[in-house]
């Protein structure tokens, strides 16, 4: 007789459980809360962009804001303007560091000079397919003369 599926009681049960928790809050906050009245008083006035505002802000152009139907302080906005842009280029410096290939603890650049001479790689090492050098690589041309010599190739 077979045993039906069983529920897995151990350190997968916690975090399947707050997820639901979680997503249960989210779902009556969103339920229980009305957008209706928020949306009409919402908003800057009409004809006037936001992202001009900004930009005027950023670099201290006050005699370009506007004045009618005044936007204010928008020092709140480009604070976080600049905070995003910070973390962005973090996120961006962190993936360039990420995905620098290393051979042996020493950077590996993909197109490399071998002799000192532009141009030119030393022929010892083989290309690999990511543009680096290493010895664990193999050409179309060694790969078949390793298969010939394995099968006997054109001598038999």
């Amino acid at each position: 007789m077979t045993t039906g599926p069983r529920l897995r009681l151990g350190e997968s049960l916690l975090p399947g459980v707050l997820a639901v928790a979680l997503f249960g809050v989210m779902a009556l906050v969103v339920l229980n809360t009305s957008f209706t009245t928020q949306m009409a008083d919402a908003g800057y006035p009409e004809g006037i962009s936001i992202t001009s505002e900004i930009g005027y802000a950023m670099l201290d152009l006050t005699a370009l804001q506007s004045t009618e139907g005044n936007v204010g302080n928008t020092e709140p906005f480009l604070a976080a303007f600049i905070l995003i842009a910070v973390v962005l280029d973090a996120a961006l410096d962190a993936s360039l560091v990420l995905a620098k290939r290393e051979s042996e603890g020493q950077p590996v650049a993909a197109l490399t000079s071998v002799s000192g001479s532009p141009g030119s790689t030393d022929s010892s090492q083989v290309a690999t397919t990511d543009g680096g050098f290493g010895d664990e690589a193999e050409t179309d041309v060694a790969r078949e003369d390793a298969s010939d010599t394995e099968t006997g190739g054109e001598d038999r």
